[in-house]
């Protein structure tokens, strides 16, 4: 009889998730004996983030029809456990509100309330996708295989080994002090706690030593938002998804309610309850990230992808003789399909903005970007463009997310002002859809970014390309573009600041502990104003996905033991090499190219194994997820429901490889 497999998967969110369902897939298709071991403090399915308990406040920044676990038919080379099959959130929420589908835990009022007011389109809370997560894994649970058993352990894993003269390699050791053998361990961490950077621990220190509360980056949902005092000014440092969690929970939280605007049909209207703090927030941008547009689908319908493409970039690897850069390679290809989807549609929506006629246009700026010449394709589109296009209307895409850049305001109202203008226009243009011409520029980036994806998981960048333009430039630029909240999020953010709840501080503020005053002190360059004081600063991030900065006594004891690794990477000047945030691992591809000239974009996913000390390749401990930050991009992005491997539903086809893998020995 073949012995049985062990396997630890240390981590019970999305991730972990995933490595159990193939898991089981696999070993119903086999017959091979495994035994899982699922290691995570908090309940499997839901994990940390998506926890059912949380606020129905907090929102995703994806729609219902978009998230899944569950790869579709067809997708992997097996398909999942009949109990399970197709089942991503949206076909789980229809089964749930038409009663075909029991809930894990019995849902309450507000739950089912929420629950029953979704549509494909609209953007769930997190609680609810928690939801969907534990029916899979206690579904699952109950449809195992006979050849397959599962144990949970609700705590945290501590320290991992190689056992040298014993009948399993490995040792995984939780905190209490038990130890579980395994054959293989899969790490999926996903988020987890960070050392702070030294000017935050200077603010640390400041409030430390002058009775001030600042409160680090964490999950909203760990936050506890009842002790932010009400009429008392608070700083907040980040307008990204987590500013709007914490928007929500201290005004709505807090008994205020938002209303249609009689006037304006686009605008909400916001009546406080009194317990409110006076809230002042800033970013590096100055503003929130953008709203998504309001779309049938995830993508546009209308969007004409045709230079940023797979066999675009496959003609590129065919010919290259060195690895691709983001920058020469890549991004003048996105650049071209977002200046044509623009242009496109401003030509449909609005041929008063061109000073020829439109048709004239689109011809001689489609020639411009079909025509081979290297990187002068940029200059002639900005000729044609300053002579044929009237100025206002012209796609300026450094400005999409940073539309202050560079200029001066009197004060706090005179920069507000600008803020709620902006954001207004913003929320029209997310609710025109597809017949904005900004929104469909930026719905072309988001498109390309599944693309990129791919690439740069199969075929990758240069190290210098990837820190200095992928990392650095792009991803903070593409992130307050494509990543944004809904539409609503933002009708909010305009509705608080006309109420007087909410104020900005304008680009680049600095935040910093004034010890003769005895409190946080934030200005701007860029608002001639009077800085703000507060006795209170809240960091509304997440923390930082940093295997160097983690705080993780599993990863930081496997380091000391040489089993792992963070991955360095070479510099553009050629000096010393950086760290990158993830780990260092093997890409050992059961279907995929290896050599640079030979490689065929989307051809399969990797089963991704550790790197430790001396370049050694461990070879059954294996890693999914936020920790593969160093060899792939977008690694906190749900799995697309309907899509492809190779595409969308890629994190699921990486646990397939890694499922794989293991069950071969």
């Amino acid at each position: 009889m073949v012995s049985q497999r062990r396997v630890v998967v240390v981590g019970a969110g999305p991730r972990g998730l995933s490595a159990v369902e193939r898991l089981t897939a696999r070993a119903a298709r086999t017959r091979a004996r495994v035994h899982i071991d699922l290691v995570d403090p908090f309940p499997p399915g839901a994990g940390h983030v998506w926890r059912t308990d949380q606020s129905l406040l907090f929102l995703m920044n994806t729609p219902s029809l978009f998230p899944t676990v569950i790869a579709s038919d067809g997708a992997l080379d097996v398909d999942p456990l009949a109990e399970v099959r197709n089942m991503s959130f949206d076909r789980w929420r229809r089964g749930v509100v038409d009663g075909d589908i029991t809930p894990e835990n019995p849902l309450n009022e507000a739950e089912r309330a929420a629950l029953a007011g979704l549509t494909a389109q609209d953007y769930p809370p997190r609680a609810l996708y928690g939801r969907y997560l534990e029916w899979i894994f206690a579904t699952l649970n109950r449809h195992l295989p006979t050849n397959v058993t599962l144990a949970v352990h609700r705590a945290e894993a501590v320290d991992a080994w190689v056992q040298e003269e014993a009948r399993h390699r490995y040792a995984v050791e939780l905190a209490g002090g038990q130890s579980i053998p395994a054959d293989a361990v899969v790490l999926a961490l996903g988020h987890l706690d960070a050392h702070l950077r030294p000017d935050q621990k200077e603010l640390v220190d400041g409030a430390a030593e002058h009775d001030l509360t600042y409160w680090p980056p964490t999950v909203p949902a760990d936050a506890r938002w009842s002790e932010v005092p009400a009429q008392e000014t608070v700083l907040v440092r980040g307008m990204g998804l987590n500013f709007c969690d914490a928007l929500a929970q201290l005004t709505e939280g807090r008994g205020g309610t938002f209303e249609p605007d009689e006037n304006n049909p686009e605008r909400l209207v916001y009546r406080p309850s009194g317990r409110e703090p006076h809230i002042v927030a800033g970013s590096r941008r100055g503003t929130p990230y953008r709203a998504k547009p309001q779309l049938e689908g995830y993508y546009a319908h209308t969007l004409q992808t045709r230079f940023f493409t797979l066999e675009a970039v496959q003609q590129l690897l065919d010919v290259s003789a060195e690895q691709l850069s983001f920058e020469r390679d890549l991004w003048p290809l996105m650049r071209k399909d977002a200046h044509w989807n623009y242009y496109r549609v401003l030509a449909r929506t609005s041929p008063d903005a061109f000073i020829q006629p439109a048709g004239d246009f689109l011809r001689r700026l489609d020639a411009i970007l079909l025509d081979d010449d290297g990187a002068r394709w940029s200059q002639r589109v900005e000729a044609l463009v300053s002579t044929s296009v009237v100025p206002g209307r012209q796609l300026q895409q450094e400005r999409l997310a940073r539309p202050f850049e560079d200029i001066n305001f009197d004060s706090h109202d005179e920069y507000a002002a600008a803020v709620v203008h902006y954001l207004d226009r913003d929320v029209h243009g997310s609710l025109r859809g597809e017949d904005d011409p900004i929104k469909m520029a930026i719905a072309s980036l988001n498109a390309a970014r599944t693309v990129l994806k791919c690439v740069l998981a199969e075929a990758g960048v240069s190290d210098s390309s990837w820190v200095n333009e992928l990392r650095r430039e792009f991803e903070p630029f593409v992130e307050g573009l494509a990543s944004g909240p809904p539409v609503l999020r933002i009708q909010q953010v305009a509705a608080l600041t006309r109420a007087g709840v909410l104020r900005f501080l304008g680009p680049e503020p600095r935040f910093v502990v004034d010890r003769n005053d005895g409190c946080f002190v934030a200005a701007s360059p860029w608002v001639s104003d009077a800085p703000v004081r507060a006795r209170w600063l809240i960091e509304a991030m997440s923390p930082a996905n940093d295997v160097h900065r983690n705080i993780s006594p599993l990863l930081s004891n496997m380091h000391e033991r040489g089993l792992v690794r963070g991955k360095l990477m070479e510099t553009r000047d050629g000096a010393s090499p950086v760290t990158s945030t993830g780990l260092d691992v093997s890409a050992s591809a059961l279907r995929a190219g290896t050599a640079l000239g030979g490689l065929t974009l989307g051809t399969g996913a990797f089963a991704y194994r550790v790197v430790g000390q001396k370049d050694a390749v461990e070879p059954g401990i294996f890693v999914l997820g936020l920790q593969l930050s160093s060899v792939q991009w977008g690694v906190s992005i749900a799995a697309e429901a309907d899509s492809p491997a190779h595409l969308g539903a890629r994190t699921l086809a990486d646990a397939d490889q890694v499922a794989q893998a293991i069950l071969a020995g």
